[in-house]
């Protein structure tokens, strides 16, 4: 089963802010002070909406801080919302951050997102984080395939299966040279065919997981269509 989120953050400060809750959503925390600063507030907006909260997006800044931060950022969002999948880059320290989640022993699926080669992030590619997804043999420790970071050569459909095989959470958007990243994933400048991507993802490859439409704030007035058009794709 497929199911389709919106990226949503909470308050005028987070990129991902929107004016209404989806029904089903990434809570996107984007930076760990908004998170303090809105937590209560944040916590109880979700609840009276009665959205679902089907992945967690930690801060971009989770990272460089201590883990135990992080931790009861984890251990809130599985009481609170009931979610199971949280999603983190991939920036310098992950290996230590994942060692530490490991032993941590959380009811807790952690998803950690793919990153372009020129990145230079410490896990550079899919096929690294895959590498230490292997390693642990856990099923906690997941991928999140970045359709808008993917090189084309991830879409070739001889790697497809092996990359999707570790996949639990997908974002969905396009790119174009000289438009940029997390474009509405159907729009005619992109590059990316995704509308046959998902296709495949239903027909051929039987994917279950959550695809999350995360656009950049210029396109906040098509996510809101393109979640319901995708909900219908997927069924």
């Amino acid at each position: 089963m497929i199911d389709v989120a919106v990226a949503y953050g909470f308050g005028n400060e987070n990129r991902y802010n929107l004016d209404t809750i989806p029904s089903n959503i990434q809570l996107s925390l984007y930076k760990y002070d908004l998170y303090l600063k809105y937590r209560d507030e944040l916590t109880q907006n979700i609840i009276d909406s009665q959205t679902k909260v089907k992945v967690v997006h930690l801060p971009i800044d989770a990272l460089r801080r201590d883990f135990d931060d992080t931790y009861q950022m984890i251990a809130d969002g599985i009481v609170d919302f009931g979610c199971r999948h949280y999603v983190i880059h991939p920036n310098r320290k992950i290996g230590d951050f994942v060692n530490n989640f490991m032993s941590a022993k959380l009811n807790a699926i952690l998803c950690i997102e793919n990153f372009q080669w020129r990145k230079n992030k410490e896990y550079r590619s899919p096929l690294y984080i895959i590498e230490r997804c292997i390693q642990e043999q856990s099923p906690q420790l997941r991928m999140t395939l970045d359709t808008s970071h993917s090189e084309e050569v991830w879409f070739d459909h001889r790697i497809m299966p092996y990359i999707l095989k570790y996949t639990s959470v997908i974002h969905l958007s396009n790119r174009a040279k000289g438009v940029g990243e997390h474009m509405p994933f159907n729009d005619s400048r992109g590059e990316l065919n995704l509308m046959a991507f998902i296709n495949d993802l239903k027909r051929i490859h039987r994917w279950n997981g959550t695809i999350v439409l995360e656009y950049m704030e210029q396109y906040k007035d098509k996510i809101m269509k393109n979640y319901e058009f995708l909900q219908r794709l997927v069924v």
